[in-house]
């Protein structure tokens, strides 16, 4: 049991309200092998929310690949980013279901007045095709990564989210999935708390404390899941 001190909590979306990495790395699985990068699911989900222009320079340098003529690392991961988010939305979202204990978790906190928002690396309409409504409307505020200029692991997301609720972020509580959202959340100011949905434990130390899911967090924070 924990006494409850957090004036608003900011939520992760794929891996922590939504069931969809699975989902996510078969899209970028298809699209990198098709682009010619070797990479393994973990190293997928290790880099959640930041497979950007430099892990993919990094990738292309280790794996030799040779970009077509004109074409540099932010062209090529440009291109690599729009085809895996239409893969996903096309082939792969309609598979998606949030957590189990999403819904409980949020009428919980909203319950008991905390406000919550979503901050995503996910585009705004790939928020808006898998998040169902109940849970979409849940949320007081949403950024998602067409909202800022600077992703995770940088804190402009986590930052954004805090000051339009109104509360400074060491007082808000993250709730995290990936390394980058963690690096995020911490980098912010905020209180990080990891949910091992789909990394190991040793992927997720910089995390101020580690969960199995969303119903384990909730237990530890006094509530049970469905309400007070």
């Amino acid at each position: 049991m924990h006494d409850f001190q957090y004036q608003a909590v900011l939520f992760d979306m794929d891996g922590v309200v939504l069931d969809s990495m699975q989902q996510h790395s078969d899209a970028w699985l298809r699209v990198m092998q098709a682009a010619g990068l070797r990479v393994e699911r973990e190293f997928v989900l290790a880099h959640e929310g930041c497979l950007q222009t430099d892990v993919l320079e990094k990738l292309l340098n280790e794996q030799g690949v040779v970009l077509p003529s004109g074409q540099g690392a932010a062209e090529f991961m440009l291109r690599l980013l729009d085809e895996q988010r239409h893969l996903y939305l096309n082939e792969f979202a309609h598979q998606v279901v949030p957590f189990p204990g999403a819904a409980g978790l949020l009428a919980a906190l909203a319950g008991r007045g905390v406000p919550t928002a979503l901050v995503t690396s996910s585009r705004r309409d790939q928020v808006e095709s898998c998040l169902p409504g109940e849970l979409l409307r849940g949320f007081a505020y949403i950024v998602a990564s067409d909202d800022v200029e600077k992703h995770k692991p940088h804190p402009e997301p986590y930052l954004k989210a805090s000051q339009a609720l109104g509360v400074a972020a060491p007082d808000c509580l993250v709730v995290e999935n990936s390394p980058a959202g963690i690096s995020a959340a911490r980098a912010a100011g905020a209180v990080c708390y990891a949910v091992s949905t789909t990394l190991g434990r040793e992927h997720l130390s910089q995390a101020h404390a580690i969960f199995d899911g969303l119903d384990d967090l909730a237990h530890f924070l006094g509530f049970n899941g469905a309400g007070e």
